[in-house]
């Protein structure tokens, strides 16, 4: 019989165990088999050339060694475990977002982890607003305010009002530094009063407060379109150049655009914009309808896109929504006849209805074939590299594209375009030649369920809309002024028209401002000298400016110090006032309902 004994024998306590076979067999967990027999078998079997190869094989003693290093990677493991819970319950706990997850976990490997370091560590909210506000705040201002005092700027600004009903105005500056264009914010600024006096009389007493050369160096302000802002007669660009003679001044072409598109739209029937908002507040918030859309995408091969919200800036938002409603067109048809059949709600009903009309669609179209020109071009000039140099010819190229549109060709091809009269009849085309757009011109041609009459009235609606918006071009940008007529010279700074731009001679005299005590036979020189330079002038405009102002002479000095400053100084003026309206967002982002007891110096340093 098996005795249990027997595996407390230090010759057999590793491999022995009772069989599960019965009393009569025992088990090597060596051999990984059972045997028939007493002691002596037990004996026998040990000596067994099978069991002693086996034996040599898996190493027995070695497995204990290994088991204390085993159980250190556990531990290891689990304390990894655990770190990473309290991450994952701080960042939830605070309501981060997970997005920062990455970061603040890169942030925990590069703090030294010294037990006396880790022990002395104070950072709660006093401490922490202390450290915002005085040291990283305070030293990023001190060193701004220091390259406001040495390097030429431009100054962009807006006013907004937060969460807790505080006005603000803040500052950005557009300065060149180490060959890169900056768009640094400066501070922000409590203002009681929105008038363009209490506006100029704060932004003075900062430049008098921390002794900014503003009248040397400021050399361009961009802002809005607010009479506040850019008023004619009375207004913060009034005041501002009377103290700096010569100063550029230009409204934030974002919005510009954006009003030119609005006044535009206005002449067209609401019912596309009303359709597009109907349609959206009726599927909102239902999951049920949203669902059964869905079958209707998939019954007509539609993409399973979502539909959209028109944003209150109608031009902004119109495109992406008109294009998304097109895409879903006959989804939508098959859909709203389904709920009018079934459910015979009105809203549905008045919706249907919109969609059997082929004068909504035909609108929707013409607005998708004309709106790309104006947000296109607003995307372009939100961007933080500068855009000045490209203003005029966009502009130029979208204002000709709206006449080619319904003016005359001859008209076009005989006068300056600037000088063109656009609401003058006798230029126009006849209203059979207006161009809508090669889906709304084609759908016009062969449809048979449009009267002539509809056809008429609606080729006369885009005709107004046509005039209306060559009208709000230029009335925003005067080809002729002189701040509009200076840009067109701006294209030596790309350097792909070196070769076709002989001097930046008109260039130097629009902004004279700029090249105040600069010799211009000499800036001339300059440019005419680099125009035969062996230098790659397909590069990126700032990568070959950067090239170009390296460039030493013999003596180790710059060999075009004064094109290569001119150049920066002039892409420092600004195209649009993007930049400061991304200050208000980030404010927005951090002082929320939840957190509206954050002051304007904590904001400030924040940012």
């Amino acid at each position: 019989k098996y005795r249990s004994e027997w595996e407390n024998d230090n010759d057999y306590k590793k491999w022995l165990k009772r069989s599960r076979k019965g009393i009569h067999h025992f088990y090597c967990k060596i051999c990984s088999a059972d045997y028939i027999g007493g002691l002596s078998a037990i004996k026998k079997h040990a000596a067994s050339l099978k069991h002693t190869n086996n034996a040599k094989a898996i190493k027995i003693p070695v497995i204990s060694a290994v088991m204390p290093f085993i159980k250190n990677i556990n531990i290891k493991s689990i304390k990894i475990k655990e770190a990473e819970l309290e991450i994952a319950a701080f960042i939830i706990e605070h309501n981060i977002a997970f997005n920062s997850a990455e970061h603040l976990v890169k942030l925990i490997k590069s703090i030294t982890f010294e037990p006396e370091v880790l022990k002395n560590i104070q950072c709660n909210r006093t401490k922490c607003t202390s450290i915002t506000k005085n040291v990283i705040g305070q030293t990023a201002f001190e060193e701004i305010i220091v390259k406001l005092k040495i390097h030429k700027f431009s100054l962009i600004v807006d006013e907004s009002t937060d969460h807790s009903c505080v006005k603000n105005l803040a500052l950005v500056a557009r300065f060149a530094e180490n060959f890169k264009i900056n768009d640094t914010f400066v501070i922000l600024l409590p203002i009681a009063d929105g008038s363009a006096a209490a506006l100029h009389s704060v932004i003075i007493n900062f430049f008098e407060k921390f002794e900014i050369p503003f009248k040397k160096n400021m050399i361009g302000f961009g802002a809005d379109g607010a009479n506040t802002m850019m008023g004619e007669h009375h207004s913060l660009k009034t005041m501002l150049t009377n103290d700096v003679p010569g100063l550029f001044v230009l409204k934030c072409t974002c919005h510009s655009l954006a009003l030119c598109a609005s006044y535009a739209c206005l002449k067209l029937p609401r019912g596309p914009e009303d359709f597009v908002r109907d349609v959206h507040s009726y599927m909102k918030y239902s999951f049920k309808r949203i669902s059964e859309f869905r079958e209707f995408q998939q019954f007509v091969d539609a993409k399973p896109h979502k539909l959209l919200l028109p944003a209150q800036n109608r031009w902004l938002s119109l495109i992406s929504v008109i294009k998304r409603v097109l895409e879903q067109y006959n989804a939508l048809k098959l859909y709203f006849q389904s709920q009018y059949l079934n459910d015979k709600i009105q809203a549905s009903k008045n919706i249907y209805k919109k969609l059997q009309d082929p004068l909504n669609k035909l609108y929707l179209e013409f607005l998708e074939f004309i709106l790309p020109i104006f947000t296109n071009m607003n995307m372009e000039f939100q961007a933080e590299t500068s855009k000045i140099h490209l203003l005029y010819d966009n502009i130029f190229s979208a204002y000709k594209t709206i006449l080619e549109c319904y003016i005359k060709k001859e008209v076009l091809d005989s006068k300056d375009i600037s000088k063109i009269q656009y609401t003058n009849p006798h230029n126009f085309v006849s209203i059979e030649d207006l161009y809508l757009g090669p889906k709304v011109n084609g759908q016009l041609q062969k449809s048979n369920l449009i009267t002539s009459e509809e056809k008429h009235n609606m080729k006369l609606r885009c005709l107004d809309f046509y005039i209306e918006n060559a009208h709000q071009i230029y009335l925003r940008f005067p080809f002729k002024a002189p701040h509009i007529q200076g840009l067109k010279y701006l294209n030596f700074l790309n350097p792909k028209n070196m070769d076709s731009i002989i001097s930046i001679g008109p260039a130097a005299m629009y902004f004279e401002n700029i090249l105040l005590n600069v010799d211009l036979n000499e800036l001339d020189r300059e440019y005419r000298l680099l125009r035969n330079f062996n230098l790659d002038k397909n590069k990126e405009m700032l990568e070959f400016l950067t090239e170009v102002g390296n460039i030493k002479k013999g003596d180790d000095t710059p060999a075009f110090p004064l094109i290569t400053q001119f150049a920066f100084d002039l892409l420092c003026l600004p195209h649009s006032s993007a930049c400061v309206e991304r200050i208000f967002s980030v404010i927005n982002l951090n002082k929320t309902k939840v957190r509206n007891r954050l002051n304007n110096e904590t904001l400030t340093g924040m940012l």
